[in-house]
Parts: structure tokens; sequence; C-alpha cells
């Protein structure tokens, strides 16, 4: 093809053409050359062509949707090995969810590998993190219920249906644990702990790479549940106050470990220790009222990587300094 010889309409039509072959289908500059009966060289000076006559703009996006100062900030103060806080200042209080779950479900994704194993809680917070993982058809994982069921309001954010939809996003295979949260019967525990179904389940949690969890405030104590009221013993209702947040079932006292309660000895799910050996224990947990149990579960070691937002994390740091 002779370059020089084409009227102004043909050389552009040729510079878009070997743009479009560039760019957006992957071609090699030797490729097109072969395609144009050209040389390597010439294609590389008509696609600078093509960028000085403006028929390709390179526009590089400048993320300001991550607050990388204060993701140091947390990691320097915490024993945390990822943090991501999320830009959320300017955002209505719809946005800001959507936001922290665009952030989670984009980690979560560069996490998962084939054979990958994920324990997944349950909520709104990770429902918005579980919906926006994209499709991925080569990565089969297993995905863990991690604990017991409990019935939302919400039924999209009961955590059978969060492990269903995140194993179908990657074409994986389910492991559900088929129990209640909190069982009143101790021997009742035991014998549904051991049943081959669960068994399974929890054999298979020993395995997992990662968990993802949301975390409980004192707001939302399993205690002052109307839900869980008959699992409730009296003498946990006179430690209610000594309570500060949850995560996993798990209630926890105000110095964020594992309270002495009677409820605590009732839970159905991935036994704490268990959980602490995991390596990726990843939260995804914002609000105000929340950085007091966030901060502690941090310092504990239930969680060792933080997805939140830019109000949690000014608070959480101002908290440690």
């Amino acid at each position: 093809m002779d370059f020089e010889r084409m009227t102004r309409q043909e050389r552009y039509d040729a510079l878009t053409e070997i743009a479009d072959m560039y760019y957006n289908q992957g071609k090699t500059q030797s490729e097109i050359a072969d395609y144009f009966n050209t040389n390597r060289f010439k294609v590389a000076k008509l696609l600078q062509d093509a960028r000085a006559e403006q028929i390709v703009e390179i526009k590089i996006n400048a993320s300001d949707g991550r607050n990388k100062s204060l993701e140091q900030e947390l990691m320097k103060h915490y024993p945390l090995n990822k943090a991501i806080v999320v830009n959320t200042q300017y955002s209505s209080y719809a946005e800001g969810c959507s936001q922290v779950g665009q952030a989670g479900a984009a980690y979560l994704d560069r996490l998962l590998t084939p054979g990958f194993v994920l324990g997944i809680s349950w909520g709104k917070t990770i429902q918005t993190v579980i919906n926006k993982l994209p499709q991925a058809i080569h990565t089969p994982l297993s995905v863990v219920q991690a604990a017991g069921h409990i019935s939302l309001s919400n039924p999209s954010a009961e955590s059978r249906e969060l492990v269903r939809a995140a194993a179908f996003s990657h074409f994986g295979n389910v492991y559900y644990m088929n129990t209640p949260l909190y069982v009143n019967d101790a021997e009742l525990r035991q014998r549904l702990l051991a049943e081959p179904d669960v068994y399974r389940t929890l054999c298979k949690a020993r395995e997992m790479n990662a968990f993802i969890t949301g975390i409980g405030s004192k707001s939302s104590l399993p205690l002052t549940n109307p839900a869980f009221r008959p699992y409730v013993s009296a003498r946990d209702g006179e430690l209610t106050e000594e309570c500060i947040g949850s995560i996993m079932g798990y209630v926890l006292d105000t110095r964020g470990q594992i309270a002495d309660l009677d409820l605590n000895r009732k839970v159905i799910a991935v036994p704490a220790e268990e959980l602490m050996a995991v390596s990726h224990r990843i939260a995804v947990a914002y609000g105000r009222h929340k950085v007091l149990v966030i901060g502690l579960a941090v310092r504990n070691g239930f969680v060792n990587e933080l997805i939140t937002d830019t109000e949690t994390a000014l608070l959480l740091s101002e908290m440690a300094g």
C-alpha cells in the first residue's frame, strides 16, 4: 500500500484501520505490516501519526477512588496486610456502599485463582461485594458457607444465597452449612457438627485461602436481636453491656476477644481458631458506630485485611494515634 499517493480521506481511513488493528484487535506491528505489505517501522510511524492527528487519543484515568495515604496510615498503626480505603466523602450513602462493594469485588477477583477456597458470611455489605464479582469462566473455585443460617429481611443477603452467587460467578462448587447459626442443645449441636454434610463443609473450610465477612456493631448484637432471644441465657443478658460487636456469629467483649457467653458456645460456624489461621481474613466494614469493634477485631487477629471508607479510616487512625 502506497501511503504517499493516498488522498487525505484514504490516508485517514488507513490510519484508522491500522489503529483499530493495533489497539482494539491486539495485532502486533509485524502482523499489521504483513497485512499492508510494508514493514513494522513504517507501521510504528503511522501509529505515531494517528496519535498526532488525534485519530487515537490515549487517556490515562488516574484513579481517585482510593485514599492511598490513609491506607498506609492504617497499615502503619494496625497489623494489616492489606488496607483499601475508598474515597466516599462526596458520595451519598447508597453510592458509598456501592463504591466500597466495587472495591471489595475488584480486590477479591484478583485473589481468586483456580482451586481457590473462599469462605463467606452474610449481610448487605458482603452482598454488595459478591454482586459485583465479574464472571470468570476459567477460575473454578470452592465457596464455603462459614457459619450456619440466619433469616434476614433481605433473603438475597443471606449466606446461603451469597455462597451460591459467588460460586455461580466462577462456575465453582458450593459447600453449605445446613444448620441454624445457634443451637441450644449441646448434644444436638455436636450431632449436627458430625452430620456428613456439615462435616464435609467444615473439612473444606480448613482449606480456605480467604474468607470475607462484615463486622457487627454493638447496635446489632445477637444478644439484643429478637430472633435470637430463645438462645440467650439470663447470664448472657446480664453481660450484654460488656460486649461491643460480633463477627461470624461470635460475640466480642470490650477487649475485642470472644466473650465468655453461653451464646458463643452455641455457635455453629468454622471454629474461631481456624478462622484466624486463614491467610486472607478480609473484613468489609465501615461506619463510625463500628470503629471500635473494627479496630479491636484487627488487633486481635480476626481480620488482617480491611476494606472500608474514608470516614471510618480517619476515625481508626485517630483511635490508634
